[in-house]
């Protein structure tokens, strides 16, 4: 196709109002979301109790106390009242964008993808100026529209591409033990069911909220899907947060906006504003959206097994993808020795305290979920212990003990017992030179 007949395409002034909308609706979430945090002190819990941060960029610290509890929150909280606005959304967007990126970034142990989803959302919407009103119609280019739908539907596609594969499709894991979790026998046909129909609306629900003639029907499948993923992790005690009603906020985009103009619109309406197609712009925001098609699939250049040493697993949109059941007493059996081979201290993750160590129970559940946390873990205990005697140069010797279940399978030990982990690659895309090898392939099935 001619490059001039997809720029004219891609630059063609189309109604803004479903984005304006969409804008309002996932201010109110965030708005509703950052209410919660500072009601149940996540930042607090979370950020400022734990003697132990795991960031994602080396050298990112917490704010002081005060500024990260008073601070921070009132930040969230206020830009995301922002975003709801029509005069000051973008700034809204642009403080939620940093403020919030900046909080999950300083660690790994609270990770979840939809915090990095909704850092996406707020990123793209900055490029729309959409304020909203029933007597004034905004135009921006059809780019702006395609590449927030075209984002969401390159999502929920790889999130069903990334289902594909024994653990899912044979072994029906990780279904069979969240569903388990609220009583349902591991011989139920509720399992495959469940199993089977999130990887089909995960393929199909894209293409069919394009489509025209089955939009209604998508819609309507959507909104029921995410809220029976609500109600289940909610009866489980899982962590899923406001992920299922930003996902059906979404569901606004691939409304037509002229239908949405044309039914609810003054029909004296006129054009209040008209927002330039910028090449650059495009360019960049059509780069961006290429680069995580590609982005999930990193994990092909590395040996292993994505969601066992956890290389790529991240920012790939593995969703509930992996289930790592432990078999040790404690999650991980960790001993401290001395240069000359002494013990010095034995604790694990459940009775960490012994060391005088705070953690939360994301924390300690993610360090055998994402390995790369475990030698991050293991040289912040020797600091730890080389405080204590007041020694910064006193070397410790950390070993520790995970016996795992993958995805329902035979136990086996996550790593050599006898290593010394504050010695060990700490890069999370070299897990893979000091985790035990996979002992049951994926493709080896039952």
């Amino acid at each position: 196709m001619d490059l001039k007949i997809i720029q004219n395409k891609l630059s063609k002034d189309i109604s803004g109002v479903t984005i304006s909308i969409f804008r309002i609706v996932l201010g109110g979430i965030l708005l509703l979301q950052s209410s919660y945090w500072i009601i149940t002190g996540f930042i607090q819990k979370n950020i400022i109790e734990p003697t132990f941060l795991f960031p994602f960029i080396n050298e990112l610290n917490p704010l002081n106390d005060l500024l990260m509890n008073y601070g921070l929150n009132a930040l969230l909280l206020f830009s995301s009242a922002l975003i709801i606005t029509n005069k000051y959304s973008r700034i809204g967007l642009v403080l939620y964008f940093f403020s919030f990126t900046y909080l999950w970034l300083l660690c790994q142990g609270y990770f979840n993808n939809h915090y990095y989803l909704i850092s996406i959302l707020c990123f793209l919407l900055i490029f729309n100026k959409v304020p909203f009103s029933k007597f004034e119609k905004i135009r921006v280019p059809y780019l702006n529209l395609l590449i927030l739908k075209y984002f969401i539907v390159v999502i929920y596609f790889i999130a069903g591409l990334n289902k594909i594969n024994p653990y899912w499709l044979v072994d029906l894991q990780p279904m069979t033990y969240i569903l388990s979790k609220i009583g349902i026998n591991e011989h139920s046909i509720i399992i495959p069911f469940f199993s089977y129909t999130g990887l089909l609306f995960d393929l199909l629900i894209g293409p069919l909220l394009l489509i025209n003639k089955t939009r209604i029907i998508a819609i309507a499948v959507s909104i029921i899907f995410h809220m029976s993923n609500f109600i289940i992790f909610i009866l489980i005690g899982g962590e899923i947060g406001f992920f299922p009603f930003i996902m059906i906020a979404t569901l606004i985009l691939f409304i037509s906006p002229e239908k949405i103009e044309e039914h609810y619109f003054k029909k004296n309406a006129r054009i209040a504003s008209r927002q330039k197609y910028n090449s650059k712009v495009a360019v960049f925001l059509i780069f961006f959206i290429i680069s995580h098609i590609l982005l999930p699939f990193r994990h092909y250049l590395f040996d292993g097994y994505v969601d066992y040493n956890g290389i790529g697993q991240r920012f790939s949109w593995r969703l509930k993808n992996m289930y790592k059941e432990p078999k040790t007493t404690g999650l991980i059996e960790f001993v401290v020795l001395s240069s000359k081979k002494d013990t010095v201290s034995t604790f694990n993750l459940y009775n960490v305290d012994k060391a005088k160590v705070i953690l939360t129970n994301r924390q300690k559940t993610n360090l055998i979920y994402y390995p790369n946390m475990i030698p991050q873990f293991a040289m912040k205990i020797e600091k730890h212990f080389q405080k204590m005697i007041k020694k910064s140069n006193f070397n410790f010797v950390i070993k520790g003990e995970c016996l795992i279940g993958f995805m329902g399978r035979e136990p086996q030990l996550l790593f050599d017992k006898n290593i010394d982990l504050t010695n060990v690659d700490k890069s999370s895309y070299k897990t893979n030179t000091w985790l035990n090898k996979l002992e049951r392939k994926p493709w080896d099935i039952k």
